[in-house]
């Protein structure tokens, strides 16, 4: 006898309809969850990289005053959000300058993005995904000393109408009450104009207003002072800082100072400084700490020789070199090479010390390769990867009518490479 079992077969049919119409829609919602979640991660680095485009343009504008940088990270959020038709209301964000435990700047963006699901709505609550991101910034605090040349030749290359201008719109860039920034000057001598500390600008602004110009070029002197004056900071344990020492000059160095002994068979040794100029063969002699021209030594301020024992100086034959320690007569060449030595050897001291020189260069008759040593520019020939690298930027038209706007440009150009360091 054969049994029939239709009913179950139809019964079975039944269940496996079921089945597939459940796997179909589980299929689907599966389907839309992961089209959903790649709209997701779309706003995810849309709103991460406004974030952190917010983050960094904020810190770098800092020094402009918290309401201008907020302003300014702001349009930075909404120029890197891309709005789309997924969006259910525009991004929002929250931004806030805070100081933490160690005394260092942070800038804290948060962004909030919500769109609107395809598929997932078909959930309860789902029918919109909200997206969070944070970024936050830290803005190291900045140790710097300008050591600006002062010497004669600068009253004839438009160094003298030029640099004040520079200066004075340099300075703006950083926070005048958080960095801590000192001024030196070199010509015959080098001076500490303002020292270094925080209330930098109004003095440093109204020093180089008032700057006088004229004698040599004492570089490796205003190296040394701006060196000491960035190393005479102490740094609180965990604070963030960045060393910088910038370095502008119209020429070559050609003054060094020496101790000498001026007197046959005497062991008193006198300081001068001492050098030539851009023509001619003799050397000058001058007091360093001549303040009063009435009353120095030697009188007057200086006297001058010829590869001869100076006036000055009568017993004094010749100097020792620092470049291989063998007395050399005083000749302008010997002095302007040893001059180039040991301002290099300062520069290569400060980055031993963790300080990033750059060096800017005025008119034509600059030594560029000397500039590139200074600042160790990854451009120069002598360029060391193992030491901080900054870079030698140059305003080559000068003296002319585009001297004052390109000298303001390459200040800028420094400027800007310094923000970048501190807010990385």
């Amino acid at each position: 006898m054969k049994l029939c079992h239709r009913g179950n077969r139809r019964r079975e049919r039944g269940q496996v309809l079921v089945m597939l119409a459940l796997i179909i829609v589980l299929l689907l919602l599966f389907a839309g969850l992961a089209i959903d979640s790649g709209f997701g991660y779309i706003t995810r680095a849309s709103l991460s990289k406004a974030v952190d485009a917010a983050s960094l343009t904020g810190m770098r504008n800092f020094s402009q005053g918290e309401a201008t940088a907020i302003t300014l990270a702001q349009n930075a959020f909404n120029a890197n959000y891309r709005t789309s038709t997924r969006d259910a209301s525009p991004a929002t964000s929250s931004m806030v300058f805070s100081t933490d435990a160690s005394g260092n700047k942070v800038f804290n963006v948060s962004g909030t993005a919500t769109i609107n699901t395809f598929f997932m709505r078909l959930l309860p609550n789902a029918s919109q995904l909200t997206v969070n991101m944070t970024a936050q910034s830290t803005r190291s605090k900045l140790l710097m000393a300008l050591v600006l040349d002062r010497s004669g030749s600068m009253t004839r290359n438009g160094g003298q109408a030029a640099l004040p201008n520079a200066v004075d719109t340099f300075v703006g860039y950083f926070d005048n009450v958080n960095d801590q920034v000192a001024e030196i000057s070199f010509a015959s001598t080098a001076t500490v104009d303002v020292p270094i500390g925080t209330a930098f600008q109004t003095p440093i602004k109204n020093s180089v207003a008032s700057m006088v110009f004229g004698g040599g070029t004492f570089g490796p002197g205003g190296l040394l002072l701006g060196q000491s004056q960035v190393n005479s900071v102490v740094v609180p344990s965990g604070q963030n800082v960045q060393k910088v020492v910038i370095y502008f000059t119209d020429g070559w160095p050609n003054i060094i100072q020496q101790n000498l002994a001026c007197t046959r068979n005497s062991s008193v040794l006198t300081l001068f400084n001492f050098g030539g100029y851009d023509s001619g063969n003799s050397i000058d002699f001058f007091d360093p700490t001549c303040k009063d021209k009435n009353n120095c030594y030697p009188p007057g301020g200086e006297c001058t020789t010829n590869g001869r024992n100076p006036s000055c100086c009568s017993a004094a034959s010749g100097f020792t070199s620092a470049i291989d320690g063998i007395s050399k007569s005083f000749q302008q060449q010997n002095v302007t090479n040893d001059a180039l030595y040991q301002a290099e050897q300062a520069a290569s001291s400060m980055r031993s010390q963790g300080m990033t020189v750059y060096a800017i260069g005025l008119g034509t008759s600059i030594n560029q390769a000397f500039l590139q040593q200074i600042a160790n520019d990854p451009a120069g020939a002598t360029y060391d990867s193992s030491q901080p690298a900054g870079i030698a930027a140059f305003a080559a038209d000068c003296p002319s009518s585009a001297c004052t706007t390109e000298l303001q440009a390459v200040f800028q150009t420094i400027a800007s490479q310094i923000n970048l360091r501190l807010s990385q």
